[in-house]
């Protein structure tokens, strides 16, 4: 059985315990309760990568994607700060 988490995401409930996964290719990222972001791969951009308008934060931004390491359906995508 399984319950919608975000989009391409999904809880899985087994005897064995809840788990998030992949819905487009079933992949387990990691029990329900712990980080998924931590499981998947991350890929980053220059924030224009997102559109011409966000020149404006070049320098102090990077736009971030957060792909399933099996099948490489997007995640998360996301502008984050640098530090």
């Amino acid at each position: 059985m399984s319950h919608p988490f975000r989009e391409n995401l999904e809880v899985e409930i087994t005897p064995e315990g809840k788990w998030i996964r992949c819905n487009h290719c079933s992949h387990r990222l990691c029990e329900l309760g712990q980080d998924w972001k931590s499981a998947a791969r991350r890929k980053t951009f220059a924030p224009t990568q997102a559109g011409p308008l966000m020149t404006v934060l070049e320098g102090r931004y990077v736009f971030e994607k957060i792909y399933c390491p099996a099948c490489g359906v997007l995640l998360n995508a996301d502008m984050v700060e640098l530090r």
